[in-house]
């Protein structure tokens, strides 16, 4: 069968099968007649056992030539009268393509259709009947969101300024709109939501330093923009890379819950609650709304269920709902060392004791 058209794809069919039919992470082998069969069974043709072996020698060739090879001499490797593959260079692990699966399963913006395709794409990491532990989600994303958020990434990458319309959601309806000329910077996943971090190029005029060009650094929340297309207007950056880096980062970290802020604060907190438990409860709940690492300034008397915070981080509204959330969790009592925190978010509480007709705290 030398010369047959089949005997020229047989190659293919072999370095496909040890692809997707054999996994690195375990134990799999198999030996020359499960190849023969299986290639019989997708050919309807039995090949001589001396092509499999001259095959496979070319297979290594091919993978070692492409720098694809990790931590072996061959790619496909014999144990007795077994055959075995290795782990390719920036190969996905079964753990990372499982993660992977359950990540798009509970991602509201991701089809869920698109679980099915990666399982294809690496059939080893998924056993028969594999399911995901996770509950997945079921909304579906418009077309011309993805074609939005293509459009700001394509913006990014190439440098072009984008004209966005922007507004408020209400129901499904998109309100208050106006339109702004972007440079998009970065996008961002925070709260469930894609958000796209540009200098608004409105707010960026006569700022020349790249420290100063931070003022007209904004968020933009995908499913508050209406629509998307080109700009005329040239795209703003910063012209050093490292200043963008660090200003990007600046900006992520002191934000709370996605809104962002140019006036950041420390802010020190000390918990009381009754025992070790409730002060660990309480740190927990606030930590997970701030992206900035927080300090514990004293965990002594965190036997005694006290526990000193510290953290810096942008001075936005969320702040204060995260500080409320904090002192609402019972058994736990809260102190704000700061001056201008406390009296900031005393403003926060007259504002809700209003909003519920209270006369006084």
């Amino acid at each position: 069968m030398a010369n047959s058209e089949l005997s020229k794809l047989k190659i293919l069919f072999m370095y496909d099968y040890f692809m997707k039919h054999l996994n690195a992470f375990d134990d799999s082998s198999v030996t020359v007649n499960d190849i023969i069969n299986y290639l019989e069974e997708k050919t309807g043709t039995t090949f001589e056992r001396k092509s499999i072996y001259a095959d496979i020698s070319r297979i290594n060739e091919f993978v070692n030539k492409i720098g694809r090879v990790k931590g072996a001499d061959a790619w496909i490797s014999t144990e007795g009268k077994r055959y075995k593959r290795n782990e390719l260079a920036n190969e996905i692990t079964i753990d990372e393509a499982r993660l992977i699966v359950d990540a798009i399963s509970t991602t509201a913006f991701v089809d869920t259709a698109v679980c099915d395709k990666v399982i294809d794409l690496f059939p080893t990491c998924f056993g028969s009947g594999y399911q995901t532990t996770l509950y997945p989600h079921d909304e579906k994303i418009k077309s011309k969101m993805i074609s939005y958020l293509n459009q700001l990434r394509e913006g990014k990458e190439n440098k072009q300024s984008l004209k966005i319309t922007y507004g408020y959601k209400l129901g499904n309806a998109l309100t208050e709109t106006s339109e702004k000329v972007i440079s998009p910077v970065e996008l961002d996943w925070t709260n469930n939501c894609y958000y796209v971090i540009a200098i608004d190029n409105a707010a960026a005029k006569g700022l020349e330093r790249d420290q100063e060009l931070t003022q007209a650094l904004k968020r933009y929340r995908l499913d508050r923009i209406g629509n998307v297309s080109v700009s005329n207007e040239p795209y703003i950056s910063y012209k050093s890379e490292k200043i963008r880096k660090q200003e990007l980062s600046s900006f992520i970290l002191n934000s709370v819950s996605a809104f962002s802020s140019s006036e950041h604060v420390p802010v020190e907190i000390t918990i009381k609650g009754k025992t070790r438990k409730d002060a660990m409860i309480a740190y927990s709940a606030f930590a997970s709304r701030i992206n900035h690492d927080i300090m514990i300034k004293n965990d002594t008397k965190l036997e005694k269920g006290i526990l000193e915070i510290y953290v810096v981080t942008g001075l936005v509204p969320t702040l204060f709902t995260a500080i409320f959330e904090l002192s609402t969790i019972k058994n736990v009592e809260i102190e704000l060392t700061n001056d201008n925190v406390r009296k900031k978010y005393a403003e926060y509480i007259r504002k809700a004791a209003k909003a519920a007709k209270l006369s006084k705290l």
